[in-house]
């Protein structure tokens, strides 16, 4: 064969190869890159059958001995390929999009459920059992990702609302490892709170996991953000407007339908049961809008006048008691005595028994489970439920922090009482410092104005210290007291380690995974329990009347269930009324707000208008009085109190010792401070300039490697973990 004729076969199957090369890459691509390289390099393409059929050659070894030049071209096409198919899957039409977001709605919704009942079973049987309820939660997130449409990055915008949901869900999960009551949207004022008790939580090395989770979560969607294509064709706004239009309309009619058939509810008796009945995405974000109370629909000048005209003539007859109160909200408190299964080598609360059967007492009905401390506190305090605000809401938080509110405090203020608020923890915990002020107490002790605090091996301060605080105020007034104190020992998280408390009580239980947390609670509620015999027998030796109120706040977080709980619900604690004056009161059980008209009531005292509309009213007037009650006092026009004060002028004070400088001096090249009731919240402030200080004694402050000069002016400050300054001293000029 001649020359010229091999040289045209060859020709003849290299453009057999560069067509079939061509078909296989987009039109928009042009011209084969890989013929155009090699031209280039002066080679010559060769047949693959030919290549394979090489003697010593394996099947598609050709591959492998292509020059990196033709490999290169190669992973650019099939690069350019993807691009292409890419491009066409943003540019998409809108009903495709609307699709593709309905499609990832359904799958996050699954995923969040999953993660919220911490159970891949759990995940698909709420998918199965409550088809209705699952779709409803999928129309939420889909209405959500529909805003994704009106962005050019449409995809990003789809990944970034994916990943806020995700990350919710996440949190969910993480929390209910710690608690019953699921994630709301309460908890993102709560963030401050959170952060000062991560420690409490996590060990170091989670922590640090964390921390990395974020930053790589961070990291990722700025990446996704500049790598995502942006959408070059018509975004169809107004179509797209009018899709979300019609998917608000939808959610809005399948909640309206829902609701009407109690296929879903909007009142969150219990918002661990609502979140698992009608699923994370409804009650997430039902706990973002309903916020507060809403507006009663008979809410007027002239209801409120016709409310206030029947209570008002609620008098007290006969002459009222006035002893000394004390009131105990006990941490995560209950008689483990009754939990099926659980063997203990003796009773860890042998005080709190003896006192049930001495004294009147009760079952205690509390809107808490596992967390929720202050809804307790609120409803005991003010004898309004909390379950007339938003789903999870804290008023704590929302409201009472700003607004004045009529409770305890302030009658027993009006009636000549000193007003007290104790608490072994942080002052700005739950935002009690502000709280307190607008409920009318005159001072208020937290534990940067405690001393000699003992700690628990999870860092919460033991409680044996609130006996000296609760007989301080006591004694700082010449008149009666009122004194109300939040414990903090019993407080989660309960370890599952060896050697995590002292080992007054050995624990078997049934569950051998809970068997050491168990171990570690009961421990701490005994001793508790010695807090409760120390102060009685305080109280006894003091000489004064006095009635003492003893209650849980919650049961703790130990995965108990309702047949553990014979006897009770996991929504009830106990209470005693504790006293010395032979008080007949009748034994019952009672919800959390009612204590309030138990207390006053039996001591022939003045009631505020809650307490009033308890004694009057019963089922739905009595809901629908408090709320009104409650809406004019908060929110209202305070229609109520035209002719009084909701609570009097009142300055609280932080702590009840006196902070007292009595003398600074330079000792080498120390500041020396002397005085009173220093404590390691105690910074030393010089020329307004606050100094590293190191606590010495309840006497003695010391400022190291530092000098005074004449003239300067040193204050002692408390300052807080947040740096907050809670009061100071008098100023001391040297």
């Amino acid at each position: 064969m001649s020359k010229k004729n091999t040289k045209a076969k060859n020709k003849k199957t290299e453009n057999g190869i560069k067509n079939t090369k061509e078909q296989n890459v987009e039109k928009t691509v042009g011209e084969n890159v890989t013929e155009k390289i090699m031209r280039e390099d002066g080679q010559q393409t060769e047949p693959e059958s030919a290549l394979d059929n090489k003697p010593g050659t394996e099947p598609g070894a050709a591959l492998d001995n292509k020059p990196k030049s033709e490999r290169k071209a190669e992973q650019d096409t099939e690069k350019q390929g993807f691009r292409q198919r890419f491009k066409k899957l943003v540019g998409a039409s809108i009903h495709t999009w609307i699709f593709k977001c309905f499609a990832v709605a359904f799958i996050l919704e699954l995923v969040l459920e999953i993660l919220g009942r911490r159970s891949l079973y759990g995940g698909f049987s709420f998918l199965v059992n409550s088809p209705i309820v699952f779709i409803y939660n999928v129309s939420i997130i889909f209405f959500t990702l529909l805003f994704a449409l009106f962005l050019r990055k449409r995809v990003f915008g789809i990944i970034l609302i994916s990943t806020v949901w995700i990350v919710c869900g996440i949190i969910n999960f993480v929390v209910l490892g710690f608690r019953v009551t699921p994630f709301a949207a309460i908890d993102f004022l709560m963030v401050k709170d959170t952060f000062s008790m991560i420690d409490v939580y996590f060990t170091k090395v989670q922590q640090v996991f964390i921390v990395i989770g974020i930053v790589a979560v961070i990291t990722i969607v700025v990446l996704l953000f500049r790598k995502t294509p942006k959408f070059e064709g018509d975004r169809k706004v107004k179509g797209t407007m009018l899709t979300c239009v019609i998917a608000w309309l939808l959610v809005m009619l399948l909640t309206n339908y829902a609701v009407n058939h109690n296929i879903i509810s909007d009142d969150f008796a219990n918002l661990g049961t609502a979140y698992k009945d009608y699923g994370f995405a409804y009650c997430f974000t039902n706990s973002i809008i309903d916020n507060g109370i809403s507006k009663p629909d008979d809410y007027s000048e002239e209801y409120m006048k016709e409310i206030k005209q029947t209570l008002d003539k609620e008098k007290t007859s006969g002459q009222a008691k006035k002893p000394n109160i004390i009131i105990i909200q006990l941490e995560s408190f209950f008689d483990p005595n009754d939990v099926v299964g659980l063997t203990m080598s003796d009773n860890p609360v042998p005080t709190f028994t003896r006192l049930k059967e001495q004294f009147p007492s009760g079952y205690f009905t509390v809107p808490a489970l596992g967390a929720g401390t202050a809804n307790t506190e609120f409803e005991v305090l003010t004898g309004i439920k909390t379950s007339y605000f938003g789903a999870g809401e804290y008023p704590y938080k929302t409201t009472v922090n700003e607004v004045p509110v009529e409770g305890l405090a302030s009658i027993l203020k009006k009636q000549g009482y000193g007003t007290y608020a104790i608490h072994n923890n942080k002052s700005s915990f739950y935002d009690r410092i502000n709280v307190y002020d607008m409920m009318g107490f005159d001072a208020f002790i937290s534990l940067e104005y405690m001393y000699d605090v003992e700690y628990t091996s999870t860092g919460w301060a033991k409680d044996a210290t609130l006996v000296d605080d609760i007989m301080k105020c006591l004694k700082d007034t010449n008149t009666q007291d009122f004194v109300y104190t939040i414990s903090v020992q019993g407080h989660g998280r309960y370890p599952d380690g060896d050697d995590t408390c002292e080992d007054h009580i050995q624990v078997h239980y049934e569950n051998e995974d809970m068997e050491k947390p168990f171990h570690y609670y009961v421990n701490q509620i005994y001793e508790m329990d010695m807090m409760i015999d120390n102060l009685i027998k305080e109280l006894d030796k003091y000489g004064e009347d006095y009635v003492l109120i003893l209650y849980g706040d919650h049961l703790p977080s130990l995965e108990l269930t309702e047949e553990q709980l014979p006897n009770s619900t996991l929504f009830q604690t106990e209470y005693i009324i504790v006293n010395n004056m032979n008080l007949k009161i009748a034994d019952e059980d009672i919800y959390a707000s009612d204590i309030s008209l138990k207390l006053l009531d039996a001591l022939n005292m003045p009631l505020g208008y809650a307490q009033k509309a308890h004694k009057l009213y019963e089922g739905d007037k009595l809901d629908d009085v408090l709320i009104n009650i409650a809406y004019d006092m908060l929110y209202g026009d305070n229609w109520l109190f035209t002719d009084s004060v909701i609570v009097p002028e009142a300055d609280m004070s932080m702590g009840v010792d006196e902070i007292i400088i009595t003398k600074v001096e330079n000792v080498d090249d120390h500041i020396v401070l002397h005085g009173d009731n220093f404590n390691q919240y105690s910074v030393v402030s010089i020329n307004d300039h606050n100094l590293e200080t190191r606590y010495i004694d309840r006497n003695t402050l010391m400022v190291e490697e530092c000098l005074l000069v004449k003239g300067d002016e040193a204050v002692v400050k408390q300052i807080d973990k947040s740096h907050r300054e809670l009061s100071s001293s008098q100023s001391y000029i040297y």
